[in-house]
Parts: C-alpha cells; structure tokens; sequence
C-alpha cells in the first residue's frame, strides 16, 4: 500500500506542476516514449531494515496502546520531467519541487520526503525526444508497524483510605 500511494503522490504532483499527457511509470515505456513533452516516476529501489522502536498512543475514545515499528521502508522514486526548452523544464522542475510536502499520512502514520538532488541532460545525451531533461531522485521514509493493547490489570484491589483531617487541641 505504501508504494503504491507514494507513485500516486508523485504522478499527481506531476501533474499539478504542468505535466499535461499521464506520466509513465516503467523505463521500457519511457525509451518509446516519442513526446517532447513528458514526465515520468520511474521506481529505483526499496530498502527495509529491521527495526522495534515502541510508541505509546492515544485512540480517540480514550483507550491507550503501544505501536511497535516493525521495518523502515525506504521506497525510492526518479521523477523525470522532458521540455521543449531549458525554461520550459525548469518552470514545471521548480513548481514540482515547491509542490513537495515534507511529508504524508499513511495510516496514520508520518512518511517523511527527502531528495537527493538533480540530474540535468540535453538531447544529445538523453534517450528521450525531449530538448531537455531532468531527472531527481525522491525517497519516501516509512515504516511497516503493528499496533498492540496494554495486558488488562488483574487481581487488583484499589482501596480507599480514609484521613483524619480534625485538628487536635494544642496542649498548653
């Protein structure tokens, strides 16, 4: 579900920033691609290390619970943008980049959003029909989790206690 709402995210960022034919999503379809104008969110890579951070939290009635990190996922993303012109590439590049929140909710749980730069290319050295090209890279940081309840309390007794709160004479 992650990646699949990541690459979801890209695409319509893609196309709030100006992309306007439907972004591709594989290498094999970009290389046919014949458009000058394109944008692409190609998947890299995944990585999932082990981890078992504990959270305690809060529902909304009231009730708490404990949510275990199980593995970090770091899901990477190339979004590639081709343009007529140098000016017309960085115009939707720029808007694409403002467009990039820090971050997003997936089940209720934060995916931080990082990239690690950009790549510019001309048509002489890309495999698009595009003049110009650019290509950064955006990893996605998330996390595959398992919520779990506190164990109930048993063979508790509360009892009340009563003080003496009367003021005794002072002997005098």
């Amino acid at each position: 579900m992650l990646y699949a709402l990541c690459k979801q995210y890209l695409i319509d960022k893609l196309k709030e920033a100006g992309i306007k034919t439907r972004p591709y999503t594989t290498r094999k379809a970009l290389e046919k691609c014949m458009e000058s104008h394109v944008g692409a969110v190609i998947f890299e890579r995944e990585t999932n290390v082990r981890n078992g951070s504990k959270k305690r939290f809060t529902d909304q009635q009231g009730a708490q619970h404990k949510r275990r990190k199980v593995l970090d996922r770091d899901i990477t993303f190339s979004v590639i943008i081709g343009e007529y012109s140098d000016d017309a590439a960085e115009t939707i590049f720029e808007r694409f980049l403002s467009l990039l929140d820090a971050g997003l909710y997936v089940d209720g749980n934060f995916v931080s959003i990082d990239f690690e730069g950009s790549e510019w290319v001309d048509e002489e050295d890309s495999i698009l029909k595009a003049k110009v090209a650019v290509q950064t890279v955006i990893t996605f940081h998330g996390g595959l989790y398992r919520d779990t309840d506190f164990a109930p309390l048993r063979h508790i007794e509360v009892r009340e206690i009563e003080k003496n709160t009367r003021k005794e004479p002072a002997n005098g």
